[in-house]
Formats: structure tokens, sequence, C-alpha cells
């Protein structure tokens, strides 16, 4: 089945994952990147204690995920959707309305749970657990939404942040989702009972393959080895391009870039992630995730040693722009993966788990690289240094899928 043909057979839960991934990008990196400078002029931050305080609530976020993530299992999507947008408005009235650190820091936490964390998680868990035969088309297709957001968040916040000031774009931000967010996710959500009781029955009767049939525990996850090989390659995208994305601003200060840059470049990086997540989506209903989930991580790799290697402003669609290729085929590739090797039933718990090492990620990095350039560190030596974890990271997933790709016995 091609795409227009899938989508048109299921467009109303299709949009559903669609729109969680755009919404999502109130609470991403890229839309808070272009408020530091002025979010740390008005509070007197220097680049490491923004960065502290952006890590110290994503840190939050990520424990809270961890138990969180995993009701998606148990809740009606429906009430949990609900909760998340609920959550995502309040994030950008405390946002608004911040008159200290201790606000400051909870606008960031409901923010970066809400959008980073359970908005993906909802919309990446029900496409791998609802579609089966064509999982792969499925979360491409809802992966767009991301694409989108990352083309025209950073310019939406940038062109928010002069007109209006960084308090009012979030205020005005919390206005627009207060009208159209809620009805439209229950909207889109209509007739989900029926489609999670056929699930259930097909699940319970062993239509999925290979599949364990009780699906996988969160202890048994942690006492699996490819767990903690596969981990520093998951945790790679989210560190680094965090890092990078939330300090843009410095960044383009130390490379003599002109200030515009960066939001051009995220164009290459939606395009580029965009065009891989369309080609990914029939790759993974052909081959499987397995085959494609060691070389995922190696454009990125790329685009940190051309960072490293100048300071050109050609660097900065490089390095945005197979970014995008990675990410690209990362969301499919990367989701469809676990539902692969652990089984679509408790798929939820699982992306719980890494989301939530994924938040964790995300949270060290800003503090950790706002340390780092506040101590003279530069972009080139961030950049190599990222490059080779890359490296060494791709070879643990290759062990993975190469000689560790037996699972071991669940209820062992």
């Amino acid at each position: 089945m091609n795409y227009l043909a899938f989508i048109l057979s299921n467009p109303r839960f299709l949009a559903y994952g669609f729109m969680m991934l755009f919404f999502s990008g109130f609470g991403q990196t890229y839309y808070f990147g272009p408020f530091t400078d002025s979010v740390r002029a008005e509070f007197q931050l220097s680049h490491g204690d923004i960065g502290a305080l952006f890590s110290i609530a994503t840190g939050l976020a990520g424990v809270l995920m961890m138990w969180a993530g995993r009701k998606v299992d148990d809740v009606d999507l429906r009430m949990f959707t609900f909760l998340i947008c609920v959550t995502l408005i309040a994030g950008c009235f405390a946002m608004s309305g911040a008159n200290g650190i201790a606000t400051l820091v909870l606008g960031f936490f409901l923010l970066r749970i809400s959008g980073q964390g359970l908005m993906m998680h909802a919309s990446f868990t029900s496409m791998a657990r609802y579609f089966d035969k064509e999982r792969g088309k499925a979360i491409s297709v809802a992966a767009f939404g991301m694409t989108i957001a990352q083309a025209v968040f950073p310019w939406v916040a940038k062109t928010l942040n002069v007109e209006f000031g960084w308090r009012m774009a979030w205020y005005w931000s919390g206005v627009f989702l207060t009208v159209t967010l809620v009805p439209m996710m229950l909207w889109l959500l209509t007739g989900h009972k029926e489609r999670h009781e056929k699930f259930l029955r097909e699940s319970e009767e062993g239509l999925h393959g290979a599949a364990p049939k009780s699906g996988w525990t969160r202890n048994v996850l942690l006492r699996d080895i490819r767990f903690y090989l596969m981990f520093p390659s998951a945790m790679a995208m989210a560190y680094i391009l965090t890092g990078f994305i939330f300090h843009q601003q410095h960044i383009a200060r130390l490379e003599g870039w002109p200030p515009g840059l960066q939001p051009k470049a995220f164009i290459a990086f939606a395009a580029t992630g965009f065009i891989c997540s369309v080609i990914a989506g029939p790759l993974v209903d052909r081959f499987g995730a397995r085959r494609m989930i060691a070389w995922n991580s190696v454009p990125f790799m790329i685009g940190m040693i051309s960072l490293a290697l100048t300071s050109h402003e050609i660097a900065a669609w490089l390095y945005l722009g197979l970014a995008g290729i990675t990410l690209g085929f990362g969301i499919p590739v990367g989701t469809a993966f676990w539902a692969e090797m652990y089984g679509p039933r408790h798929v939820g718990s699982v992306r719980a788990i890494m989301g939530s090492m994924g938040m964790l990620a995300t949270a060290l990095a800003p503090y950790t690289m706002g340390i780092m350039f506040d101590h003279g560190v530069s972009v080139a030596a961030l950049a190599l240094g990222s490059a080779l974890y890359i490296a060494v990271s791709s070879v643990l997933v290759w062990l993975v899928v190469t000689r560790y790709w037996e699972r071991p016995n669940p209820t062992a």
C-alpha cells in the first residue's frame, strides 16, 4: 500500500500521531533556543546557569517520565492525551508569568515533561502498537509532524521574541493551545475504544509473530544486555543535538555566523528529516529495523566532523542537514526496533524507559555544555568529541544486531 492509500485508510488516527508530534514543538529545545539570551539577561544568568536550570527541570521530567510513560499501557489513550495537553498549556502560562528562578524551572519542567516527553511518547507508542504490518509507514507519517515543527518553530520563536518579547511569546502560545489543542486531539481519537479492544484480542491470540505473548516488563528489560549495549547510541542524538541547539546563539557568536543563519539551517534539518523519514517507513516494513539501525548515526557523525573542521557558514547547514538525515531515519527505525525486539504489547513501558533516559541525556546537555563554554572549550573540540562518541556507540549497536539478537527467555 502506498502512502496516500495508507493515509486515506487511517486518516484520523494518523492525524493524531502527526499533530501530537507537531505540537510537541512547544516543549522542544529548538523552541527554547531563541529565547535563551532574553531569559539570561532578565534573570542575570550565565550560560552555565541557564543550562543548569534547564537541565534540572528536564532531569526531573525524565525521572517522572519513567513512571508516567508506562501509564500509556494502562490508561485510556484519550485521558492520557488530555492530561498531557493540559500540562503543556500550563507550562506556557508558567513561562509567561515566571517571576523568579523557581517559577522559571517550573515552566521548563511542565513543557519538557509534556512536549519533549509524553507527547512524543504517546504518538510513537500508538503508531508502533496499533499498526503492525505497516508500522514503519505509520511512524513516518506521524514523524512528519515533528519535521514541520522543526522547520517552523525556530522561526516562530525568533519572530515572537522580536515582536512581543519572550514573556508575551509564551503567553500567546498558551492562548493558542487552549483554543485548539484539547478539542482537536479528542476529536481525532474518536473510536479509539474499539481500536484498542481489537488490538487486545489480536495480541491475546498471538497474531504478532515472534513477539512474546505476554510482552516484556521493565524488570526483564533491565536484565537484558542488549539494552545496555544500545543505551550509548540511543542517548547520542538526545545529548549532542540538544546541547548544540540550546546554545545555538552562543555557538553562532563563537563561529562568527550571522544571527539568522541557524534558523535558516533548520530548514535543511527539517527537509532532510522529512525525506529520509518518508524513505525509511517502507524500508522498515520491508526489511525490518534491525538491518538498518547500526548505520543510522553515521550521517550525524559526519556532520559533527564537518563542524570540527571548519567554522564557515556551510558547517551550520551541514551539521543540521546531516542531523536531519539521522533523525529522519532514526524515528521510524528506532521506534520499530523496540517493537521488533520486545513485542508491541508493552512497547509503552519499553519506550517509557528509553524516553526517560533520553530526557536525562537532554537534561545533562545544556548544563554540561554551558560549563564547557564558560571555561573556554571550543565548538570544534566539542564536535570532535561528539563524533568519536557516536563512532564507538555505533559499534556497540552493531554487536547487538549481529551477535546478541536472540531474545533471552522473558520468564527467566
